[in-house]
């Protein structure tokens, strides 16, 4: 049967309505200008993370790179980071000058070892960069135990999720600097894009504003009325030169400036994040009692103890031994029109770009990362999953491994 046969299992989508339309042209019949929709969501988004202020970019990427534009940390200072990732957890430190430190992750949990993080600091590292991979939470009590002892920042790249809390408390408690994407395939989206990063330190915040803005000064003022006050405009001179004060350029900025369109969609996409919370929820716990059946096969994904979340997909890594490849049931279910995917980078050091980067790998093997690898791939359990869908996914698994059972 052909693939257009079978009903359609993206691993994500973007579920969204009327709201987010209407929210989108009331912005598109006014000033498009980054305005009060922006600052709403900010400050939303930031209350979710226990944090006093956030700052919308236009990619959870962009929040990462700003981050280490925020720390300024000295040239070769050391960043311990998951080897098991997403490419632009690690770029920005390489970017930046910095010398990634690789651990690896724990098996099923997809999240960093804790253990090993404790054994790779030394007198050069300077902080943390930790993501919750496929949505995860790591044990953030105990990293942040780590890196206070140690005099480290610690940096929660939550991507892949929203609203997470560790031991009843939402993560961004315990970091410095958290990070959180809008891409179209997450929880929540800003019309397919958009990010975040918050912070407690209200000079952060403001260098934040500055460095998405092209690093002019006058971004702290947006595209308001006081920004346009010709007093405050023409009362400044620039190496003896009297100048306009809207193209003074105080850092070294980018444009990461996000739209307000995107504000608004998601803004009209928070409203609903509750439910949308709920059916992931659901949907995972099918999956995951589902897959009991099979555990002989899979090892099941591991929400960490004291953790709440939401998990982006459901992840299955294939035990050694196993009677099939990860290829073989791959094809066999993008055939059925079940779309799958990798973790991400696998072991990143064996991607083209980060291949020959300067590294530190204090750890002779990555045994967890390197069977991921080869091993794990991911589904869907998005909030855009029926009932039909997840019987597509059980029919589909049925079918594959009863085929293997029969032919062994």
């Amino acid at each position: 049967m052909k693939r257009n046969n079978y009903i359609r299992v993206p691993y994500g989508m973007s579920v969204h309505g009327e709201e987010e339309i209407e929210a989108v042209v009331k912005v598109l019949c006014g000033n498009t200008a980054l305005g009060e929709r922006t600052r709403e969501f900010e400050v939303k988004i930031a209350r979710l993370f226990g944090k006093k202020h956030g700052v919308m970019v236009n990619s959870g990427s962009s929040a990462n790179l700003l981050a280490f534009e925020l720390l300024d940390l000295p040239k070769g200072a050391e960043v311990i980071t998951p080897i098991l990732t997403f490419a632009t957890t690690v770029s920005p430190i390489v970017v930046k000058g910095l010398m990634p430190v690789f651990v690896d992750v724990e098996e099923g949990t997809f999240i960093v070892n804790t253990e090993q993080v404790r054994r790779a600091i030394t007198k050069r590292t300077r902080a943390l960069m930790i993501p919750s991979l496929i949505g995860n939470v790591p044990n953030l009590k105990e990293l942040a135990a780590i890196a206070k002892k140690h005099k480290l920042f610690l940096i929660e790249d939550s991507c892949d999720t929203l609203g997470a809390s560790f031991a009843e408390r939402p993560t961004g408690t315990y970091s410095h600097i958290s990070t959180t994407s809008f891409y179209g395939s997450h929880i929540i989206n800003g019309a397919g894009g958009g990010g975040m990063i918050a912070v407690n330190n209200p000079e952060w915040a403001r260098r934040l504003v500055i460095l998405r803005g092209w690093g002019r000064t006058s971004s702290l003022f947006g595209e308001t009325k006081e920004s346009e006050d010709i007093k405050k405009r023409f009362n400044i001179k620039l190496a003896g030169i009297p100048y306009d004060a809207k193209f003074i350029f105080s850092e070294m900025g980018y444009n990461f400036l996000p739209l307000e369109i995107s504000s608004a969609f998601a803004l009209a996409q928070l409203k609903k994040f509750p439910a949308f919370a709920r059916k992931r929820d659901a949907n995972f716990a099918r999956l995951f009692a589902f897959f009991q059946k099979y555990e002989k096969f899979f090892i099941l994904p591991k929400t960490t103890p004291g953790a709440k979340t939401n998990w982006l997909a459901f992840a299955l890594t294939i035990r050694e031994g196993a009677l099939f490849s990860r290829m073989e049931i791959c094809k066999f279910l993008e055939e059925r029109n079940i779309q799958t995917r990798p973790v991400f980078t696998g072991n990143i050091l064996r991607q083209p770009a980060f291949r020959d980067i300067p590294a530190k790998t204090p750890f002779k093997n990555y045994p967890v990362t390197d069977h991921v690898m080869s091993h794990a791939f991911l589904i869907g359990c998005h909030q855009g999953l029926e009932d039909k869908h997840l019987e597509h996914i059980e029919n589909s698994f049925d079918e594959f491994l009863s085929k293997m059972e029969e032919e062994k």
